[in-house]
């Protein structure tokens, strides 16, 4: 139960500098290392490998992605 009392926002800002994978509503993915996070959600991730239907695309080096447009992002089990 200790897992909801946590703001979204608590959480995104403990996974600065971890791989995260961050999943687009257009059914993009992209993993890579979390530099910054916003408060819209706004991310900036290096190293990161653009995914299609699961499969790697493109590897992209540094990307910005819009809070609006994520769908969910996946970070490792111990941060939380």
């Amino acid at each position: 139960m200790e897992i909801l009392k946590q703001r979204p926002l608590t959480v995104l800002s403990r996974c600065v500098n971890r791989e995260v994978y961050i999943h687009l509503k257009n059914n993009l993915g992209y993993k890579g290392f979390l530099t910054k996070a916003d408060m819209q959600m706004n991310l900036i991730v290096e190293n990161a490998v653009e995914y299609n239907n699961g499969k790697p695309a493109a590897s992209l080096g540094k990307v910005f992605i819009r809070g609006n447009n994520i769908l969910y992002i996946q970070i490792e089990p111990n941060i939380i």
